[in-house]
């Protein structure tokens, strides 16, 4: 397995509760960790970074396979994001948390599983790096949009 790939199923591993599941994720320790085998040939039939409201937004469309996906083909899916987005310079390497675009994996992870969980259908899911990481259930009342409420 190539160390993005790695990467990828230890940041889903690890990342939060799977919405599937509805347990909290719990740590392993199984270093042979594999997604399932991939049931689309594609996941995502196009997307780009914008910068929205003085943000970075990656925006997506997934495809009629890659909407219709189970949980344990998320790995699948956000290797793909990755290997497709990713920045030049760090391609076919884990993304670099110290760039902007790939700073919130975790978040990024969350609010893709919501959109498989309660936005399938969205013409174009958003992934954002700037909104926190806050978890799975938070991700999800904040309807795939986090933020931390000033005070």
């Amino acid at each position: 397995m190539t160390a993005i790939k790695q990467l990828v199923v230890f940041a889903l591993t690890f990342a939060s509760a799977s919405a599937w599941a509805q347990q909290p994720a719990k740590p392993r320790r199984d270093t042979h960790l594999q997604p399932a085998p991939a049931r689309c040939s594609t996941y995502i039939e196009k997307g780009n970074w914008v910068v929205a409201y003085n943000e970075w937004s990656l925006q997506l469309v997934p495809t009629k396979c890659g909407r219709a996906i189970e949980a344990d083909e998320t790995p699948n899916m956000f290797y793909e994001i990755v290997k497709k987005f990713g920045d030049p310079e760090t391609f076919g390497g884990p993304p670099d948390p110290a760039k902007d675009r790939w700073k919130n994996v975790k978040g990024m992870i969350d609010q893709l599983t919501c959109h498989l969980t309660i936005a399938r259908n969205k013409p174009t899911w958003n992934l954002e790096p700037h909104r926190p990481w806050v978890g799975y259930d938070a991700t999800v009342a904040a309807e795939c949009n986090p933020y931390i409420k000033s005070r």
